[in-house]
């Protein structure tokens, strides 16, 4: 049984903490500042939900649909996204340290200025989603799937990314100091949106092709 909700959705700084809310129907619900931290919000809907500068710290978002939501300035430090949906969503300045997006789909969303220190993002889908100026500090993003992905002054600092998928990926000014790349060549320190191979006997991996421009 999903938890059942009024017709009323506006919860803004409502106090959830370690709430059950299994397969909730919070679609468009005004959930600004909220504190949910470690609710379970396990197969949640959460379209169009506006959770910005909510506290999602520890909850349980598997195989929640978050398509569309905004969560600007959001907490999911260490939160469980295994197989959720962030289609099209804002996560602008969000918080994902060691966030578990293992799985997840996030195509054409917005994690500008997110912070992902050694968050697990393996075959997490970022296709065209725009990842700028953030940080991917010893992520890992194992056959991460980054067609179109824009990671433009992004630091990749010893992060992993071996076996991802990538076409058209944008590296500009990103830095890939100690990153392991798709063919498992270890970057040098300086490697300033390209990876400069650190064993000279590797031949290392080549700029990434920017789309045409006009």
């Amino acid at each position: 049984m999903g938890w059942a909700m009024s017709d009323k959705k506006y919860f803004r700084g409502a106090d959830w903490f370690g709430k059950d809310l299994h397969k909730a129907e919070l679609e468009q619900a005004d959930l600004r500042e909220a504190n949910l931290q470690e609710a379970d919000l396990s197969h949640a809907n959460l379209r169009f939900a506006d959770l910005r500068g909510a506290d999602l710290s520890g909850c349980n978002l598997y195989r929640a649909d978050l398509t569309g939501a905004r969560l600007q300035r959001a907490s999911l430090r260490e939160a469980d996204l295994f197989h959720g949906i962030l289609d099209r969503a804002d996560l602008t300045e969000a918080c994902l340290i060691k966030a578990n997006l293992n799985g997840a789909t996030a195509r054409k969303a917005c994690f500008d200025q997110a912070d992902f220190y050694e968050a697990s993002l393996y075959n997490v889908d970022l296709s065209q989603a725009s990842v700028q100026g953030a940080d991917l500090f010893h992520a890992d993003l194992f056959h991460a799937k980054l067609h179109k992905t824009d990671f433009t002054g992004s630091d990749f600092t010893d992060s992993y990314l071996s076996n991802a998928v990538l076409d058209q990926t944008i590296f500009d000014k990103a830095d890939l100091s100690g990153a392991t790349m798709p063919d498992g060549t270890l970057c040098a320190h300086g490697s300033i949106g390209q990876c400069i191979p650190k064993d000279p006997n590797q031949p290392g991996f080549p700029p990434i092709s920017m789309p045409p421009l006009g």
